[in-house]
């Protein structure tokens, strides 16, 4: 490929949509999502119900990983996310095969590559990951919908477990975290959400890494984080826009100008 193809095809703008959990997405249609996406931990259950997988799949929760471990399998053996899966390890101790599956990638492999940008994570959760290996996918206009960073941290229908996770006693007829209600169903077994202890530290971790990549690589980036009027969400890290405006907006076909760092419309 000549020089100037590779200017050109650096300079294609490549969207993807990164898919929270929150409460934000009660009735989305994930359908009307055109981009590829990226999807997390627990929404397989909707996904399986209205038949609809994102294009690449991610959970790096070792609770979550271990106790789901077989309706994640079944996932990966129906190949139901076209291009991958992002795991941790600590699934391999209850589906050991995974290692060879070619389409399932590891966080801990990917935290030891020389130059990964994921390796500096220091706080993390499935959702910063998420962005962080869009980023990595070369992705350059992410739009991040359902991260609420909003948790009632303990529900009425959940015990703590001597080891610290929690564990739900009954299926909650309302649960204020998620976009569904039974998102979290008697007998799961989960981590406590904090917050401000690891979710809003590991989403400005991962704002300070991707501008430096940014600026190193000279690789333009969008990103904007879709919610709710009432709901800060990702918005202190990132430009706001209305969850309701999703996908309403069409843009002109449009490139990066890798050099100035500007984006132009194509004619």
């Amino acid at each position: 490929m000549s020089e100037q193809e590779n200017q050109k095809q650096e300079g294609i703008v490549r969207k993807c949509t990164v898919i929270g959990n929150g409460a934000t997405l009660r009735g989305f249609d994930f359908k009307k999502i055109k981009e590829e996406t990226i999807g997390l931990t627990m929404a397989i259950r909707h996904w399986y119900d209205i038949d609809w997988f994102p294009t690449f799949y991610v959970n790096v929760d070792p609770v979550v990983l271990k106790h789901h471990h077989k309706l994640i399998r079944k996932m990966i053996d129906e190949e139901r996310c076209e291009k991958g899966y992002l795991l941790s390890k600590e699934i391999l101790k209850v589906e050991p095969d995974l290692e060879k599956n070619d389409k399932v990638i590891f966080l801990e492999d990917m935290q030891v590559m020389r130059g990964n940008p994921l390796q500096y994570l220091i706080e993390w959760c499935s959702g910063s990951v998420a962005v962080m290996f869009a980023v990595i996918l070369g992705f350059n206009d992410l739009q991040l919908i359902g991260f609420d960073c909003k948790y009632t941290e303990i529900l009425p229908e959940t015990e703590i477990l001597d080891n610290g996770s929690l564990r739900i006693t009954k299926t909650p007829t309302s649960n204020p975290n998620y976009f569904i209600d039974d998102y979290q169903q008697e007998g799961d077994l989960y981590n406590k959400p904090r917050v401000d202890g690891v979710h809003k530290k590991s989403w400005e971790h991962l704002v300070f890494i991707v501008t430096g990549f940014v600026h190193m690589n000279r690789f333009p980036m969008m990103i904007h984080a879709f919610t709710k009027d009432d709901v800060e969400g990702l918005t202190k890290f990132f430009p706001k826009k209305n969850i309701d405006d999703y996908g309403i907006e069409e843009l002109p076909s449009r490139e990066y100008d890798p050099i100035s760092e500007n984006v132009i419309d194509e004619e």
